[in-house]
């Protein structure tokens, strides 16, 4: 996130006469096609691949909360009603459902938020409702609301906080799937809009001239593997503690 203070260059400033320069002390990881210095692209396009995917997240976490609680207290028929809707949009391969909206509203960061967002809130839905339905029916919560507490504080003070502990690692993973959609949808020229550096437009630019700059061509790819990597063993660290609760339960 800090990238962009190592690089001295401008990551939209093009030099064509240093145009597929290899790996220097002036650009460490070399020059694009255009003579454009990768790293300073790669440290710049970072801040907007990890911050529209946490974005992503973020909005797909808060939906989904909110709906899978609204679909554990709200009744037989909201339950129903929500839980259909998230099977229709579980029935959409989530690549396939981004690159749809993306593409129909001719792309950008907005649409891309879109795309993605529907397609991680189902999975936060069905796991909050499942939770909270398990919640709901523990002594304490049972009691505060026979002594008439209203719905609102049963579900944020009682079974709101059950709900983020689980929820905090599929989100973590979330992230990494959001990374690689945002990298996918950029690489088909539906994300952020050439000359914006973003780590899937980089290597989708490259790839004609992967034989002449393959440290070029590797570096974005690196970038997302790492960073999809670091989500993953994020979410299965912050697993790890509850796992081990249950198996000695």
């Amino acid at each position: 996130m800090f990238g962009p203070l190592l690089s001295p260059h401008d990551p939209t400033a093009q030099d064509l006469l240093h145009a597929l320069e290899g790996p220097s002390l002036a650009h460490p990881l070399g020059t694009d096609h255009v003579g454009r210095d990768v790293f300073a692209r790669l440290a710049h396009g970072a801040g907007r691949s990890l911050g529209i995917a946490l974005a992503c997240v973020g909005a797909a976490t808060g939906i989904g909360l909110g709906l899978g609680l609204t679909a554990a207290y709200a009744g037989r028929w909201s339950d129903m009603a929500i839980m259909r809707l998230a099977d229709l949009m579980l029935a959409f391969p989530g690549s396939l459902l981004a690159l749809l909206i993306s593409g129909f509203l001719g792309g950008g960061v907005l649409p891309m938020l879109i795309g993605i967002k529907l397609t991680l809130w189902p999975q936060f839905a069905r796991m909050a409702r499942a939770i909270a339905q398990s919640e709901l029916k523990e002594p304490h919560v049972e009691a505060a609301r026979l002594a008439g507490f209203p719905a609102r504080t049963l579900l944020i003070r009682h079974v709101l906080p059950a709900v983020l502990r689980q929820t905090t690692t599929l989100a973590t993973l979330g992230l990494g799937a959001a990374i690689m959609s945002i990298s996918a949808l950029g690489f088909l020229g539906l994300g952020l809009q050439p000359p914006t550096p973003e780590w899937g437009a980089m290597i989708s630019e490259l790839l004609p001239y992967i034989s002449e700059a393959p440290v070029q061509m590797a570096a974005p790819c690196l970038a997302i593997f790492i960073s999809v990597l670091g989500a993953t063993l994020l979410g299965q660290a912050l697993s790890e503690p509850d796992s081990g609760k249950e198996i000695e339960r």
